[in-house]
């Protein structure tokens, strides 16, 4: 990030997945994080550092990479805008 107010951008955000090789995937304009088992408190720290939110409903960590959107509850994302593995176990058997 290039100041302390600046949102990553997807490309950031991607690269950071891709550095710390998290279950990571592009959904439209967002990256998705899903771990197996809850992750430690210091990469749950990081990642809301690194601008994450949790989504309880989705059992996932997201990042909008800085474009917000309204609220999903009566869609799927994955099905609107479809999805790709970027960084982790899901990516390596995707290649």
């Amino acid at each position: 990030m290039t100041t302390e107010t600046a949102k990553p951008n997807v490309s950031e955000v991607v690269n950071f997945c891709k550095s710390l090789n998290l279950d990571a995937e592009l959904v439209g304009q967002w990256v998705w994080v899903s771990f197996e088992e809850k992750p430690s408190k210091e990469m749950i720290q990081g990642l809301k550092d690194f601008g994450f939110k949790w989504s309880k409903r989705r059992g996932k960590w997201a990042h909008n990479c800085g474009k917000p959107t309204k609220s999903a509850h009566q869609s799927n994302p994955w099905e609107k805008y479809g999805h790709k593995a970027i960084s982790g176990p899901s990516f390596a058997g995707a290649v």
